[in-house]
This record gives structure tokens, C-alpha cells and sequence, in this order.
């Protein structure tokens, strides 16, 4: 069966799935792009950090599943985000280092040999990666906490987001990004509660309104301070936390209340650029570390390449058989 048949059975065998929740998604993941190319402007920081990796982990709270074992989970989350990290682990790092030996840069032995480190210890071209790895480690730990007792996970985000608050360097240093586990549960249980009491929201459309504009202006006009979860640092303490939910909260729902104007072929176009998402997060920091190297300023420009070369790659690798390994 070819990569084709098997997208579309896939589709027909879930009528439910959810193009809200794609198109959040795919609005995520511009704003990461946008994000890393212009880090350190302020409409970046102050309109972009304040929600856009939070907002992943809220979809990942809203999507769970109940009634799976620990032990599934681990499969799950390992097929679908270790694999993936691992293999572009190595073709980012063959790419960069062929870039390099043919610009006449000399090896980047230091970068390499921490690559096993992961998460903050290493940046581009793998300035990314640490998502992939703290969303298995909060995964599997909400499951396993969760067995034990629902209480549990509502500690364990406590204990992260108060760890962050005294000291987030050794929490932010922990390999592969696994402390930074503990807070991201915060946005997880928020993304569950939401999904819990979605059928009473009447009015997504006013509710997601009411609960994005003033949050996401508390971090424009910087009456908040934003956050940079690689770096463990949550903003303000507790309430940049808060408005980084309120924010992923209110833009799903306003999502929801609009997706039925979303015409078939936009449906269409939404589900195939989602797919994608893992490998863009994973890639575009690598087009960028080349158009930095290559001397190109962060402009319009670097942010189009940055984004749509990675999402063209993965839209061919989607049909082939690589797919299984990359995506």
C-alpha cells in the first residue's frame, strides 16, 4: 500500500479527528519558525514566547487518551517522537557537517559531543530538539503518575514550576530537556481539564475571545514577562504560566468555533501541514543556523526559507517509505 492509500485510509478510519486542533498546530509551529528567526525582537518575545511551545503541550493534555498502561505509553510516545528525534538527529548532523566542510568550517566537535546531553545544552542547527524529548518524558510520567493517583501530576507540576521559580539552571540542565518535564505536566493537566468540560462551553468562540486577548496583552504590553521553557524560565512567577494556558486555551476554542467555515480543500491542506509538524520543529533551525552562517540577515526572507523549505522536504519524505523512521 503506498504512503497515499495509507494517509487516506487514515483519515477515513478517524471522522472525528479534529481540524481545529490541526490548524492550532500549524499556528504553532509558524510561530516557533517566526520565533527563532527573530528571537529578539519584541513582537517575538512579547507576542510569541508567551504561548507558543506551552500551547503543545495543552494539545497533548486535550488529546489524551484515558485507560492506557505505562507501558503502552512508552511505545507510543517512542514509535512516534524517539524514532523521529533519533533519525533526524543524524541527518541534521550529516547536513550541517557537510555545510560546514564546504564553507571551510572546521568540525564542530564541541556541539557534537554533546549531543547526547540534548535539551539546553545544545543550539543550533539543533536548537529544537529538546521539545521532542521533554514531551516523551512528561508523557510517559503523566501516565505513570496518573495510574498511581490523579492527585499525583497536579504535585509533580507543582514541584517543577516551584523548582523554575528558586533556581531553573540545574532543572533546565537535565538531560534531554527531562526536567523541564515536571512544569510542562502544568499545561498538560490544563489542556485535560479543558477537554473535560468542553461539551458545557456553549460559545467557544466568546470563551476563547474572552480568555485569549487580555492574556495574550498582558504579555504584549509586558505586563507579564514571557517564558522560555528550554531555558526554564516560566516569566513571571505563576501568573506567566497562567496566561501562557489562558492564551493556548482561548486560541483552540476560537479555532473550534470558526472550524466550520473551513472549506473542504482547506481541511485538506490543514491535516497534510500538521503532519508535518515534527519534522519542521526539528529542521528549521538548521535552515536557519546555514542562512546565518551564509550571512543572510534574520528579514522575511530567512523566515520563508526557514519554514517552507523543511515543510516541502517533509511533504515528499511523507510519501515515502522514510516516513515510517521521520515522521
Amino acid at each position: 500500500m503506498t504512503a497515499r492509500t495509507d494517509d487516506l485510509a487514515d483519515r477515513q478510519s478517524r471522522p472525528d479527528r479534529s481540524v481545529a486542533v490541526d490548524l492550532v498546530r500549524v499556528v504553532g509551529v509558524i510561530a516557533i519558525v517566526a520565533g527563532h528567526t527573530w528571537d529578539q525582537r519584541h513582537f517575538a518575545q512579547a507576542g510569541l514566547y508567551t504561548w507558543h511551545v506551552p500551547v503543545f503541550f495543552v494539545l497533548t493534555g486535550y488529546l489524551w487518551k484515558s485507560g492506557r498502561t505505562t507501558r503502552d505509553e512508552l511505545g507510543r510516545r517512542a514509535r512516534t517522537l524517539l524514532v523521529p528525534y533519533l533519525s533526524w538527529l543524524v541527518l541534521v548532523t550529516v547536513i550541517w557537517a557537510a555545510f560546514r566542510a564546504a564553507v571551510g568550517d572546521p568540525a564542530d566537535t564541541k556541539t557534537l559531543s554533546l549531543l547526547p546531553l540534548g535539551g539546553d545544552w545544545i543550539s543550533r542547527p539543533y536548537s529544537a530538539f529538546w521539545f521532542v524529548t521533554c514531551l516523551f518524558v512528561a508523557a510517559v510520567l503523566m501516565r505513570w503518575l496518573e495510574r498511581l493517583h490523579p492527585f499525583l501530576p497536579w504535585f509533580a507540576a507543582g514541584i517543577g514550576i516551584a523548582w523554575c521559580i528558586g533556581d531553573r539552571y540545574p532543572i533546565a540542565h537535565i538531560p534531554e530537556s527531562a526536567g523541564m518535564a515536571l512544569p510542562a505536566l502544568a499545561f498538560m493537566l490544563v489542556g485535560m481539564a479543558l477537554r473535560r468540560h468542553r461539551d458545557s462551553i456553549e460559545h467557544p468562540l466568546l470563551v476563547g475571545v474572552v480568555l485569549f486577548v487580555p492574556s495574550w496583552w498582558l504579555g504584549w504590553s509586558g505586563a507579564l514577562d514571557t517564558l522560555n521553557m528550554k531555558a526554564g524560565n516560566l516569566g513571571t512567577p505563576v501568573l506567566s504560566v497562567l496566561m501562557a494556558a489562558a492564551i493556548s486555551c482561548g486560541m483552540l476554542l476560537v479555532v473550534e468555533g470558526l472550524e466550520r467555515f473551513i472549506p473542504a480543500w482547506g481541511r485538506n491542506v490543514v491535516f497534510a501541514v500538521a503532519a508535518c509538524a515534527i519534522p519542521m520543529i526539528l529542521t528549521h533551525t538548521l535552515s536557519l543556523a546555514i542562512t546565518e552562517r551564509l550571512g543572510l540577515p534574520s528579514s522575511k526572507w530567512t523566515f520563508l526559507i526557514a519554514y517552507f523549505a523543511p515543510l516541502l522536504v517533509a511533504l515528499v519524505l511523507r510519501l515515502s517509505p522514510a516516513r515510517r523512521l521521520l515522521f
